[in-house]
């Protein structure tokens, strides 16, 4: 608990030395909610008629939601394995009374709080103001919600760790990166929700973690789903949990090793 105060704490000064990028954040978040909501604006025209039973609302919602989720689930840990293992700082890194596993997992989290307080939320309540909010909201939907949330934090830190430790076979991984940015703003839904994917896109998504990490909470939080529904998607974020912590453990052992022999 202890060492959570101190990550917290650098990372709000991180925060307060940097207000550009503050303020730049929230801007930028805010525009693209503005862009998506205006995008599905466009696509539904000026009758607003219901596309695959989803109403306009519905979809601006859905938008709002959607970069709110994104924001809380999102992880720089792959971004941050790259530079750590290029300027040899990882070295050190394995000497964490800790391990590294958790010390980026509690530095992600903590990044993630402040980028939320600082950054999301303001950017999500101006586009509530700008667009108007009419959503119908339950209690035990969004209590599912946060645990599904939860587990979307999860399941997006280890699979940005088990990618990001290929940058020690390949020395740098940056084109990982941008591969693995194209794959989760497919997949995620948080472009486009997977009710509007055909078939065979829709097969593909359910083969992969991402859909479990925004669309699925957000589908819980919106009514989208029954209990059937939502028991299934609970289970498979619970496997993919368990599947990504098992692979990041196996890879992890093997590429320690590699870099202790080589010297960081």
């Amino acid at each position: 608990m202890r060492l959570c105060k101190k990550i917290l704490a650098i990372s709000l000064k991180e925060k307060s030395i940097f207000r550009f990028d503050y303020i730049t954040g929230i801007l930028f978040a805010f525009l693209s909610i503005v862009l998506r909501v205006y995008l599905w604006k466009g696509i539904y025209g000026s009758n607003g008629e219901a596309v695959n039973g989803i109403v306009l609302n519905d979809m601006i919602v859905y938008s709002i939601f959607a970069g709110f989720t994104e924001g809380i689930t999102k992880t720089y840990v792959m971004h941050d394995l790259n530079d750590r293992v290029l300027n040899g700082s990882i070295a050190s890194d394995l000497l964490l009374p800790i391990g590294l596993k958790k010390y980026m997992l509690i530095r992600s989290i903590t990044k993630n709080i402040l980028g939320t307080i600082y950054t999301t939320m303001p950017s999500v309540f101006a586009a509530m103001l700008f667009f108007g909010f009419h959503a119908d909201i339950r209690f035990f939907p969004f209590l599912l919600y946060q645990f599904s949330a939860t587990m979307g934090i999860v399941i997006n830190f280890l699979y940005s760790f088990l990618f990001g430790l290929s940058v020690i076979w390949f020395r740098n991984s940056f084109f990982l990166n941008n591969v693995n940015s194209v794959l989760f703003n497919l997949f995620s839904g948080t472009l486009v929700p997977i009710w509007f994917f055909p078939k065979g896109l829709g097969i593909l998504s359910e083969l992969l973690p991402f859909r479990y990490i925004v669309f699925e909470p957000v589908s819980i939080l919106l009514n989208k789903k029954s209990p059937e529904e939502i028991a299934a998607v609970l289970n498979m974020q619970m496997f993919w949990s368990f599947v990504l912590f098992f692979a990041v453990t196996l890879v992890w052992n093997r590429g320690r090793h590699k870099i202790m022999i080589q010297g960081g």
